[in-house]
């Protein structure tokens, strides 16, 4: 019989990743909430700081509210942080820790850079600084079907304005701006085979039209107490790794009005680590079909609630683990 270090040895390396805005859905993490010590007095912490009915919205919706930005932010945070809390009582640490938008905050609150009751009051405020500047902005996003970065990035030198907001996958790309820019551009796309989709957000995400924005975060940010991570942390606006908590303020200010770049994050994950096994935790599986379609041979699993935790404890502890390297 082995040693509790030898059972540790045959873990499999893995990367945590933790999904943002656009997750959410009523009754996420109630397996949590209501079988795992501590679960519920997170949510419960988080409407206290926040003064928002975080359980109340999170259990019974509506969906109307549980999507409005002030109330969804704090929310995926909170529950994402209750899969992190379940995840966490296997004894099961990763190698490095990214987060996608609002998720970026999360892996920092799991990488003990903020604790979690400023991982609350941070995005609390960015959810209500995002929601004043996009409303006077008066912009929104397009989901850009059918064309890669490069050819996106081409068009766009002749449209002034619209911007890549994210790069969520080398053939799912969204772009921001006004939204008679954005409706123009999409006119455009039709002439090239392509297609843009107008996205139900109130704004022009992580574009320029957001700097405002990252002016009033970092007034914020620098309330906050951060601390160098426990591992290594990928930052959003640059797709790399740093340890550094100056580094990562800088990041999560930069992040407000510039591109996600996920594509790359996770390229740099892999090639880094020499593998490709990550786990979401948090709501939904967004996250890992987007790196399946970044990395094909990835393995990577999720954790939302007791039997996706399961499988990914079994997973991780499986002896064959992938190798993917940049440009597969």
């Amino acid at each position: 019989m082995g040693s509790e270090s030898d059972k540790m040895d045959e873990i499999r390396k893995f990367s945590a990743v933790f999904p943002g805005q656009a997750s959410q859905y009523v009754g996420m993490g109630k397996d949590f909430i209501d079988n795992v010590p501590g679960c519920a007095g997170i949510i419960r912490l988080g409407g206290e700081i926040t003064s928002l009915p975080l359980m109340e919205k999170i259990m019974s919706g509506p969906m109307e509210d549980l999507t409005r930005t002030l109330i969804c932010q704090p929310a995926v945070f909170g529950i994402s942080m209750v899969c992190w809390h379940a995840f966490g009582k296997t004894g099961l640490l990763p190698r490095c820790v990214a987060g996608h938008s609002l998720g970026e905050y999360t892996a920092l609150a799991a990488a003990k850079v903020i604790s979690l009751e400023d991982g609350f009051v941070l995005v609390k405020r960015r959810a209500q600084i995002m929601d004043e500047i996009s409303e006077s902005a008066g912009g929104g996003l397009s989901a850009v079907i059918g064309l890669k970065l490069e050819e996106v990035e081409n068009l766009l030198k002749d449209f002034p304005g619209v911007s890549i907001s994210n790069i969520n996958s080398r053939s799912q790309i969204v772009v921001g701006g006004k939204k008679e820019k954005l409706e123009k551009f999409n006119v455009f796309l039709k002439s090239r085979k392509a297609k843009g989709i107008m996205l139900n957000v109130s704004g022009p995400f992580h574009t320029p039209l957001m700097e405002k924005a990252s002016v009033l975060l970092a007034e914020e940010i620098e309330k906050i107490n951060f601390s160098d991570p426990e591992v290594p942390v990928y930052l959003n606006y640059s797709g790399v790794k740093t340890t550094d908590k100056e580094e990562i303020k800088r990041g999560l200010i930069k992040q407000v009005c510039s591109p996600v770049r996920w594509v790359s994050t996770i390229e740099n994950i892999s090639a880094d680590e020499e593998d490709g096994v990550f786990v979401e935790v948090g709501p939904k599986t967004v996250l890992k079909k987007l790196i399946e379609g970044i990395l094909p041979c990835s393995s990577v699993f999720n954790v939302e609630d007791t039997a996706s935790l399961d499988k990914a404890v079994k997973g991780l502890k499986s002896p064959h683990a992938p190798l993917c390297q940049r440009g597969d």
